[in-house]
């Protein structure tokens, strides 16, 4: 749209004296609905998506591929590869529109790729925390950058916002309530007679501050309980999250620290007596 006006700017810059800059020209950039984005719509001001908890990583990557094309298929890009590979060759002529879900699904990617290199990872970590900090019901004592981090790691995969840490992961900052619907259903999966034999083999087995592997822990309890495997796992996912879905039983054992697992693990006991 600036093409009409780029004549008198040369005329001004001529007028003037000042050396005629070289011009590129993006494309427009629209809203879903087809129409022209504007800095009165919601997803017009950048301060908005920052506002909203997007990782300024993220939002430039997503801002360089509006209107620009790779020569290659990459799509994450940090800023220095940016810094090397973008050209104004790149750039086309079709209007690009403004995705919430594409740029969703690139800061689910960049939180990732934080999470891999030490010193973005220790801001996405006190990011965190400070997010935490205002979750309501979140145990501020327990939500430390060591097991802030922990849970980053383990739940990266369905996260989109760090903000998003505590709803997708309670059970690593508080002890989960076991008396939900959700957490009810669960425990009815398990037969009563296998509940308490279940939890007595896993305590037994974890009663040093070293932590055992817990892919062939599972396995131990479940042949000494006389049991299958999966009954295990669901007694497990039961007392130590109350939810019927999350993390990977191992990974969340290695998570939690020995002593928050006894303590849960108590607690499921004690609700069966």
């Amino acid at each position: 749209e600036w093409l009409m006006s780029t004549p008198k700017h040369r005329a001004l810059f001529t007028a003037f004296g000042w050396p005629i800059p070289q011009y590129a020209h993006l494309p427009l950039l629209m809203n879903p609905d087809g129409s022209k984005l504007s800095k009165r719509n919601r997803d017009g001001p950048v301060q908005q998506y920052i506002d909203d908890g997007y990782l300024p990583s993220a939002l430039v990557n997503y801002t360089a591929l509006l209107g620009w094309h790779p020569e290659s298929n990459q799509e994450l890009f940090t800023l220095q590869e940016l810094e090397s590979q973008f050209s104004l060759s790149g750039l086309g002529r079709s209007k690009s529109v403004v995705s919430r879900e594409r740029i969703n699904w690139l800061n689910r990617q960049h939180i990732r790729m934080a999470l891999g290199d030490s010193e973005r990872s220790a801001v996405l970590v006190k990011k965190a925390c400070k997010e935490l900090a205002k979750a309501p019901n979140c145990d501020a004592h327990s939500a430390d950058e060591r097991t802030v981090h922990k849970a980053l790691d383990l739940c990266c995969d369905r996260l989109t916002f760090t903000s998003e840490l505590f709803s997708k992961a309670p059970f690593m900052f508080v002890d989960p309530d076991l008396l939900t619907p959700e957490a009810t259903k669960l425990l009815n999966k398990v037969p009563e007679d296998s509940r308490i034999p279940i939890i007595s083999c896993v305590l037994s087995n974890i009663q040093s501050e070293f932590k055992p592997e817990w892919q062939s822990l599972v396995k131990t309890v479940a042949e000494a309980a006389q049991v299958p495997n999966k009954q295990v796992m669901m007694m497990l996912r039961f007392a130590l999250t109350g939810q019927s879905s999350g993390p990977k039983i191992p990974d969340l054992l290695d998570a939690l620290s020995i002593d928050t697992v006894k303590r849960r693990l108590h607690r499921a006991a004690h609700l069966q007596k």
